[in-house]
């Protein structure tokens, strides 16, 4: 389960072939993570995907993030879809030595990207309020689930110390340089590519940090301070699903 030795994690860095269906930017995103037990992820995921370990650890983590400039290559944006902020539950997988990332929730504060993302690429995307804050060095966020008000998120922190660009074998390397997810669709595994430059990366001095998105989806809620980064972000384009 989750051999690290079957995994070529630079290959996939690699522009893919073919013509992006969507462009958009993330910004302003705090990575936060913890490790978790892999047998605990590994049931929760479709048979042929297999989780990523780092040192025999499974890593799940939340995210939140800016989403700005969002628009299909064929068009420009349309004001008032293209920017919305969005908070991800994601753990790590990999299929067939392509590592990527799996989503347990994505929480928008747009419904119609919403209905968008979850018919096109089969994501649990839901519908959220969710403000985000930002005076440059410092930040917070503060989410509510529209359909479960019980279920939401909050975090400050403060940028931190820019850090040196992460060796492949680092951990920092393993949880952000993904460059697709995996999703099910009628018990076929579908993968959809993502392109960008590598991240760069801050230290992120969390304040304080309040969730339970994580038990939301049935996992347990973890333990202890998280692992933290910042990025000022990346601007990203993004292929269809293929099988």
């Amino acid at each position: 389960m989750g051999t690290k030795a079957e995994v070529d994690r630079l290959a996939m860095r690699a522009k893919p072939e073919g013509r992006p269906v969507m462009e958009q930017n993330w910004e302003k995103i705090l990575f936060l993570h913890w490790p978790i037990d892999p047998a605990l992820i590994q049931a929760r995921i479709p048979p042929g995907l297999e989780v990523d370990l780092f040192e025999d650890k499974a890593w799940i983590g939340i995210t939140p993030f800016k989403v700005t400039g969002l628009h299909l290559m064929s068009l420009p944006p349309v004001p008032g879809l293209d920017s919305f902020n969005e908070i991800n539950v994601r753990t790590y997988v990999h299929y067939e030595g392509k590592p990527g990332i799996w989503f347990f929730s994505l929480d928008a504060s747009k419904l119609i990207p919403v209905i968008a993302a979850r018919l096109f690429y089969q994501v649990p995307y839901h519908s959220a309020a969710i403000s985000f804050h930002d005076s440059g060095t410092q930040f917070s966020v503060d989410m509510t689930r529209t359909a479960n008000r019980d279920v939401g998120f909050e975090a400050r922190w403060q940028k931190g110390t820019r850090l040196r660009d992460p060796d492949v074998g680092s951990l920092a390397f393993f949880l952000v340089e993904r460059y697709c997810f995996f999703a099910e669709l009628r018990s076929s595994i579908m993968m959809t590519r993502v392109y960008h430059h590598p991240w760069i990366l801050d230290e992120a001095v969390l304040e304080s940090c309040e969730s339970n998105l994580i038990g939301s989806v049935g996992l347990p809620e973890p333990s202890g301070e998280p692992l933290a980064h910042f990025s000022e972000g990346v601007s990203t384009q993004i292929w269809e699903p293929r099988k």
